[in-house]
C-alpha cells in the first residue's frame, strides 16, 4: 500500500502509447549457421537420440506462458494515430504580446501509437479512448503486417475504452476469460505492440509478471478521468501498451492495459487494467444496440454541509442535498425531488461522493436503485430505473 500511495504522490500517472521490443515468439527454430567443426560433432550424434532431445527441449520451452502468448499474440494489433496538434510560432509570441499582431495558432499533424486487440472475426478491435483522442486517420496494423484504415465504433470514455471496425473477415480473435475469479499472485501476461513505430517487424512484444492487486480505484484532479475497479500487475506495461490486452496462462484476455505509474517514463512494476467483463458488456451494448449506451439518473446533489445542517434542522449529517431534478427523469419518475435528503443509495449509506459514484460507475441502462431519503423531515422510500441518456 505505501508503494502504491508514495507512486500516487511522488511519480506520475502515465498514458503509456508508445514503448518495448519486439521478441519472435512464431518461429521454433534457430536461425544461426553452425561452423564445419559443429557440422561433424551434430553428425556424430545418434538421430534417433538428437530426435529426443529436441522433443524434450520443446516440451520444457512450450510452457503455459508461450502456449498463452501463441494463442493470443495474431490478434493483438498496433494502432496508429494521426492527430492534428496545436502549435505556436516562438518567433511571434512577443510580437503578441505586444499586441503588435494578432494571435495566431496552427495546426501540425504528428504521429503516436497504441495497440489493440482483435475481438471478433469481423474485425471489432478493442483499445483505450486515450490512445485516439485527436485521432484524424487510425491505421491498424496486424501482427502478419496488413493495415487497414479503422473506423470508429464508439468512445466510452468513463472506462476509457474505444471499439474501432476493420473491414474483413476470418480475422484472429483473442477469447476474453469467462472467470472473474483473478486470484492475485497468478501470472500476468502483457502483450502490446510499443515503440512499433521505430521498428519495421510488426509482431507484438510480451511481458510477464503477475496480479498484484484487484479492484484498485484511482482518483485524478477534478475534470480528469477517474478508474475505479483496476486490475494491477506488475508484468512490464512500457509506451505503446496501451489497449493490449493482459492475459492468463489459459490465453485468455482478463484486462485491457491502460496506464502506468512512473517517475521516469517506464515501467516500475505498477501497471493498470480494465477488467475484461467490463469490456464484454461494452461489446455486448455495441453488438446489440450499436453503440454504449450512456446513463441517466437526473438529479444534482450537494453534500450537507455544517450550515446546511442547521438550517433544514437536520440531527443526522450524513447524506446529500438534492439541488435539483430534472423533470421526467429517471429521478422525477421515481419521486425525488428538489431540497430532499438523500441519505442512502442501493442500501449504501451515503457517506461520501465517492459512494455513488462508485454505484453509478458500472450501472447498465434498466438497472434499479433504490434510494432511502427524507422530505421535511418525513422518510421517503423509492426506486431509480436507469435509463439511457439522450
Amino acid at each position: 500500500m505505501g508503494l502504491l500511495v508514495g507512486a500516487i504522490f511522488g511519480g506520475t500517472l502515465l498514458m503509456v502509447r508508445f514503448g518495448g521490443l519486439p521478441v519472435d515468439w512464431f518461429s521454433g527454430s534457430d536461425s544461426g549457421n553452425l561452423t564445419s567443426g559443429q557440422d561433424d560433432v551434430r553428425d556424430s550424434v545418434p538421430a534417433d537420440i538428437e530426435q529426443d532431445n529436441n522433443n524434450t527441449l520443446g516440451l520444457e520451452r512450450g510452457n503455459a506462458i508461450v502456449r498463452a502468448t501463441r494463442r493470443v499474440a495474431p490478434a493483438v494489433v498496433s494502432i496508429n494515430v494521426e492527430q492534428a496538434q496545436q502549435v505556436r510560432d516562438p518567433s511571434m509570441e512577443l510580437w503578441e504580446r505586444m499586441g503588435l499582431i494578432p494571435k495566431r495558432e496552427y495546426f501540425q499533424h504528428v504521429q503516436s501509437m497504441g495497440s489493440g486487440v482483435i475481438v471478433s472475426d469481423d474485425g471489432l478491435v478493442v483499445t483505450n479512448a486515450h490512445v485516439l483522442e485527436g485521432a484524424l486517420k487510425v491505421i491498424v496494423t496486424l501482427s502478419d503486417g496488413g493495415q487497414y484504415q479503422a473506423r470508429l465504433v464508439d468512445i466510452i470514455d468513463r472506462f476509457d475504452l474505444a471499439v474501432l471496425q476493420i473491414q474483413g473477415s476470418g480475422f484472429p480473435v483473442a477469447r476474453f476469460s469467462q472467470d472473474d475469479n483473478l486470484e492475485i499472485g497468478e501470472w500476468a501476461i502483457a502483450i502490446g505492440s510499443p515503440y512499433g513505430y521505430l521498428l519495421a517487424d510488426t509482431q507484438p512484444t510480451v511481458t510477464v509478471g503477475v496480479i498484484s492487486a484487484l479492484n484498485r480505484d484511482i482518483k485524478r484532479s477534478s475534470g480528469e478521468r477517474e478508474y475505479l475497479g483496476m486490475i494491477q500487475t506488475d508484468a512490464a506495461i512500457n509506451p505503446g501498451n496501451s489497449g493490449g490486452p493482459l492475459v492468463n496462462t489459459a490465453g485468455e484476455v482478463v484486462g485491457i492495459n491502460t496506464f502506468i505509474f512512473s517517475d521516469n517514463g517506464g515501467s516500475v512494476g505498477i501497471g493498470f487494467a480494465v477488467p475484461s467483463a467490463r469490456v464484454q458488456q461494452v461489446l455486448l451494448e455495441i453488438r446489440k444496440f450499436g453503440h454504449y449506451r450512456e446513463i441517466s439518473l437526473g438529479f444534482s446533489l450537494q453534500k450537507l454541509s455544517p450550515g446546511m445542517i442547521r438550517f433544514l434542522g437536520l440531527t443526522n449529517p450524513q447524506g446529500f442535498y438534492v439541488v435539483g431534478v430534472t423533470p421526467g427523469s429517471p429521478a422525477w419518475k421515481a419521486g425525488l425531488r428538489p431540497k430532499d435528503v438523500l441519505r442512502k443509495v442501493g442500501g449504501e449509506p451515503l457517506v461520501s461522493a465517492d459512494v455513488l459514484y462508485r454505484l453509478v460507475y458500472e450501472a447498465q441502462v434498466g438497472d434499479s436503485l433504490s434510494f432511502k431519503a427524507e422530505r421535511a423531515n418525513e422518510p421517503l422510500l423509492g426506486e431509480i430505473i436507469i435509463e439511457e441518456a439522450q
